[in-house]
């Protein structure tokens, strides 16, 4: 059996980023995001049960060294469950996000459609490449019948869908004519500025109904909210075992 090359994660170690860890035994392993000029942080505990036989391998923003940092993109967390025994992986990838839900409800107002538009096309394409970097690490398991149950997630302090919804209406109607209230100009000028976005407006649509499609195929977005915990922290706790 072809085994990775990962480091065993001490009872007391801290995960660095982009190194790849074998976790042993029941535990929990905590990955904490911060901000430039912020105090707050963002914190998933991912609680691993494994049975005997099983371990799981977990990557913060991880890519394998034969990709270069130039070009690719790496979601927070990338972990695997596997079970050798029985041939069986469980897998999620999942990004930090402070709070996707914070832009205006005025979408020309401060360029909060732009914002938007980035924060969710980054995300997904986050969420696409940290794939393909898993996929490159199960291809030995895949390659020996191994099957895999795959989730792809998202822990942000709030998750509104309706400004999701309402964003992907802005773009697929940017041709209409002006609505009321609203300056003709502005609205010729937003046509022009959104215009090239409107292609996102099926990817944007997908994710305020908690789908992403990446690789060819959708996955349920997993939708985990952060909660105060104290005066600058955040934090959720993810269950990681075999159902």
């Amino acid at each position: 059996m072809i085994e990775y090359g990962a480091r065993t994660l001490k009872p007391d170690g801290q995960v660095e980023k982009n190194q790849l860890y074998k976790i042993c035994g029941d535990r929990t392993v905590s990955i904490r995001e911060g901000h430039d000029g912020c105090q707050d942080i963002e914190v998933v505990h991912l609680g691993y049960h494994l049975q005997k036989g099983q371990y799981a391998i977990l990557g913060y923003e991880f890519r394998p060294q034969f990709i270069s940092k130039q070009g690719s993109k790496s979601a927070d967390v990338m972990t695997c469950l596997i079970d050798d025994d029985k041939k069986d992986v469980y897998s999620l990838v999942l990004d930090i996000k402070r709070n996707i839900s914070a832009f205006s409800d005025d979408l020309l107002k401060d360029n909060a459609a732009l914002t938007a538009i980035k924060e969710v096309v980054g995300f997904i394409e986050q969420i696409h490449h940290s794939i393909l970097h898993k996929d490159s690490l199960l291809v030995y398991r895949k390659g020996l019948g191994y099957t895999e149950t795959a989730k792809v997630g998202i822990a942000t302090r709030r998750f509104e869908g309706q400004k999701f919804y309402g964003l992907a209406d802005f773009l697929e109607n940017l041709g209409e004519l002006p609505k009321p209230k609203i300056n003709p100009q502005m609205w010729y000028k937003a046509q022009i500025q959104y215009k090239p976005y409107v292609p996102e407006a099926s990817k944007i649509r997908e994710f305020a109904g908690h789908k992403v499609t990446v690789c060819g195929r959708q996955y349920p977005l997993q939708v985990y909210l952060l909660e105060q915990v104290n005066g600058s922290e955040y934090a959720v706790s993810i269950e990681m075992q075999f159902s």
